[in-house]
């Protein structure tokens, strides 16, 4: 009974491991508008269209994507290329659009309340994005990020337009 049992969790173990390794890019709009995203991208990189990658080539990019946020992002690629290439990650990372898509299929398989208010907005989006979407939940409070991000939100807002 022992041995079955054994068995039994382990298979269970691959499966749930399989099923997180299938999501599929899905960069429909859902809650995330072009304002928030536009604002992590402004907190990421202040938005330079031309950032590298950093860190030994770990971040990429105006959102600064790492390799294992774009798989648990669905592995968006660009027209025409095969998301099974080791170098797919980097040539999206790097690419404006196709890492925004990136980041709005990462909130669709994450987004959750992470600031414990409720309501799921687009300061959840920037807890997911900076923290990953397994522990949003970590303040930004303070970071350098987080207050570049709270200046654009207060822009936009400033000029009459949602968040």
């Amino acid at each position: 009974m022992r041995v079955v049992l054994s068995v039994w969790l382990a298979s269970l173990l691959v499966a749930a491991v399989h099923a997180q390794n299938n999501y599929q890019c899905d960069p429909s709009p859902a809650g995330l508008s072009d304002n928030c995203i536009g604002c992590i991208c402004e907190a990421s990189t202040n938005c330079n269209k031309t950032s590298q990658c950093i860190s030994g080539d770990s971040f990429c990019g105006p959102f600064l994507i790492s390799r294992g946020f774009w798989v648990d992002g669905g592995s968006c690629v660009l027209v025409n290329d095969n998301p099974s290439d080791p170098a797919a990650w980097k040539r999206c990372a790097l690419d404006l659009v196709c890492s925004a898509n990136t980041i709005r299929s990462y909130i669709n398989r994450f987004g959750k309340d992470c600031n414990g208010d409720q309501l799921v907005t687009c300061e959840d989006y920037v807890m997911i994005h900076k923290n990953g979407g397994w522990n949003c939940g970590n303040s930004l409070q303070g970071s350098k990020f987080w207050n570049i991000f709270q200046e654009c939100k207060d822009t936009v807002i400033a000029r009459g337009l949602n968040i």
